[in-house]
């Protein structure tokens, strides 16, 4: 008796799962009308982040420390090379001692 009841369970079951779960037919969708203006809008804000952050630049701060950081033109003995050379009547020499 319990096998019968499992039986017509498991074919309930089946039926229900079979015809509930048929999947709908393939249709063609025109979404060109929702993608180009996408990509036109997209293009647009990334123009416009990119130009705020152009004219938000004041400088270059890391060019400035750079530029305190240089170590003297002295040489300190030995050969250097060109940005540690001081320069000459002829221009910045490319070694130094």
């Amino acid at each position: 008796m319990m096998r019968r009841m499992v039986v017509v369970v498991a074919l309930a079951m089946a039926i229900v799962t079979g015809t509930a779960l048929v999947p709908r037919r393939a249709a063609a969708t025109d979404s060109l009308v929702y993608i180009i203006p996408a990509a036109v809008g997209g293009v647009a804000v990334v123009v416009v982040l990119i130009a705020i952050l152009m004219a938000d630049r004041q400088g270059e701060p890391e060019l400035d420390l750079a530029d305190r950081m240089q170590p003297p033109l002295e040489p300190a003995g030995g050969v250097h090379l060109a940005p540690h050379c001081r320069p000459t009547a002829a221009g910045l020499p490319l070694l130094c001692w």
